[in-house]
């Protein structure tokens, strides 16, 4: 109302304007000057003129005026996905082979928004979307449960035992633990699913403590790579080492597990509009082989 008195000069003017009546403008008027404990506006003759006072708010005014219409213009930009962030924790294979190319293709379609991907075990994704700090979390299904997580499968692939393509054991149509014995097996650190699988696999086996333990599934894959070294990883993994013939698939009879890979968001939080949209965009993605799951987050949401 003060900006309308302003512009028009006039009490009378600024109520047809507003479609109120004038004496309602200038109770609001009051109201500020009030507020204020300033005069804004001083009567000469028939008409009415800013005191300085009234001219700084004005000024003021017109900052407020344009940083409300820049909010609207930014907030209408998010929505329509023109810009906007969204934060990824994932653990090291689907960091590394998965989500990539999924990211790569959402980028392509919204490129104003920024994707930063964090990376660390199961345990440490859980963490980061938990304290608020990832918005949508990818790992593996080992871990303690918590209730300040939403959890959904969205995808499954097998765990490859894998070996340098031409060493000896490489060579076997079926391998047992104890012919892996006499080779230095890479394990992965603690709180991993492979961790636990490989355990179970030598359970009944003389050993006992791992030998050599990595925490990046490239270092593991590149130590397989040499002789005298195995390792299991998930099929993706691999896949490309396996096709070009640096790493074969060991055929270990009782080895047959698969690698679960969860979507994790926060159970106290509403994603932001950046973030369900790149769950809907995985939703179309051949690649994740349970994406339908993500509807449960993604209701989470509306």
């Amino acid at each position: 109302m003060f900006m309308a008195v302003c512009e028009t000069g006039s009490f009378t003017k600024a109520a047809s304007e507003l479609f109120i009546t004038q004496p309602a403008v200038s109770r609001h008027v009051q109201g500020l000057e009030h507020l204020y404990g300033v005069e804004l506006f001083e009567r000469r003759g028939r008409r009415i003129v800013l005191t300085a006072n009234g001219e700084i708010l004005r000024a003021k005014a017109r900052e407020l005026f344009a940083l409300h219409a820049e909010v609207e213009s930014l907030f209408d930009e998010i929505v329509e996905l023109k810009r906007g962030r969204i934060s990824i924790a994932a653990s090291a294979s689907i960091a590394t082979y998965i989500l990539p190319p999924a990211i790569a293709a959402f980028r392509k379609q919204f490129p104003g928004v920024t994707i930063e991907q964090l990376s660390g075990n199961t345990h440490a994704v859980k963490q980061l979307v938990g304290s608020g700090e990832a918005d949508i979390g990818f790992g593996g299904a080992a871990g303690v449960e918590t209730r300040q997580l939403i959890r959904t499968l969205v995808h499954r692939e097998r765990l490859e035992i894998v070996a340098r393509t031409d060493s000896a054991i490489s060579r076997k149509k079926v391998v047992t633990p104890e012919d892996m014995l006499e080779y230095d097996f890479v394990w992965r650190e603690k709180g991993t699913q492979t961790r636990l699988y490989v355990r179970e696999l030598f359970k009944n086996t003389p050993l006992q403590e791992p030998g050599v333990v990595v925490q990046r599934v490239a270092t593991a894959k590149r130590f397989a790579q040499v002789e005298g070294y195995l390792t299991a990883l998930p099929y993706s993994a691999v896949k490309r080492e396996v096709e070009d013939g640096r790493l074969a698939i060991l055929n270990v009879p009782g080895f047959d597990f698969t690698m679960d890979f969860n979507a994790f968001v926060s159970a106290g939080r509403r994603l932001g509009t950046a973030a369900q949209a790149f769950l809907q965009h995985l939703l179309n993605r051949e690649d994740f082989t349970h994406s339908r799951n993500l509807r449960k987050l993604l209701q989470m949401g509306e």
